[in-house]
């Protein structure tokens, strides 16, 4: 099962993450979190949180590309690494037997990631 906020990044190729700084109709404001295909944030200097969806007046930072290529893995549906070749890399999964790698191991992603979801493997500038 994917998080809602993984969801919004997988399904409207969005770098979306918690507490992400974003601007909102021309105002900054601070991502908090998700109400299902929602972005919840808080817009500075007010109190209340607005939701609303993830494309519609909102404008992301600039978010470096990963240090290795990543995609959807289709079976998993988690945002993992790839090879070379352009292939899912080996990974587990949490299926019937977790020492058994993922049956997405080895195939070409469902889908590329666009935006880095793992900031520990950002390119050094």
């Amino acid at each position: 099962m994917t998080s809602s906020m993984e969801w919004i990044r997988r399904y409207y190729d969005v770098p979306a993450r918690h507490r992400m700084r974003i601007e909102y109709d021309g105002k900054p404001a601070t991502i908090v979190g998700t109400r299902g295909p929602y972005l919840a944030f808080r817009v500075d200097g007010e109190k209340r949180i607005r939701w609303d969806h993830p494309t519609y007046r909102i404008v992301y930072p600039a978010v470096p590309e990963p240090a290795r290529p990543r995609g959807w893995c289709e079976h998993c549906t988690k945002d993992r690494a790839m090879t070379k070749d352009g292939v899912m890399g080996e990974h587990r999964w949490s299926g019937r037997n977790w020492s058994e790698p993922c049956p997405g191991s080895g195939k070409p992603p469902w889908k590329p990631v666009r935006n880095q979801t793992h900031p520990g493997e950002q390119v050094a500038s």
